[in-house]
């Protein structure tokens, strides 16, 4: 489940994953974070991680176009999150995208949103 943070403005959007991301939640995530695209052209999302727990194997099928058709028009990604293994990921899959990611401890949320917006 997710919910999209009132912190949001413009084409900074914030997404705060609560538990278990379905593939029905990226039906709905997904065509909301395109049409922020195609209104400014680029995305910076700030994404809370905190309340994490997992995704469907479903879920990750259906993010992997929009990843690949869209990596140019994402600026920024921040990830806050206090999971190390979120971390390694991030790391490591970086290369494949052209956005920039950096992960922020959850005592540097304020930081991470900061960081985006720039």
């Amino acid at each position: 489940m997710y919910h999209i943070l009132s912190e949001s403005h413009d084409n900074v959007i914030g997404v705060r994953i609560e538990n278990y991301m379905s593939a029905e939640d990226y039906d709905t995530l997904l065509p909301f974070l395109t049409s922020v695209i195609a209104r400014y052209g680029t995305i910076r999302i700030v994404t809370d991680l905190r309340e994490f727990k997992g995704v469907s194997f479903k879920g990750i099928l259906k993010t992997l176009p929009f990843a690949f058709k869209y990596s140019s028009c994402v600026d920024k990604k921040a990830i806050i999150t206090d999971q190390r293994w979120v971390y390694t990921w991030a790391r490591v899959l970086s290369p494949f995208f052209q956005t920039d990611v950096r992960c922020f401890p959850p005592s540097k949320a304020e930081e991470a949103w900061g960081w985006a917006a720039k």
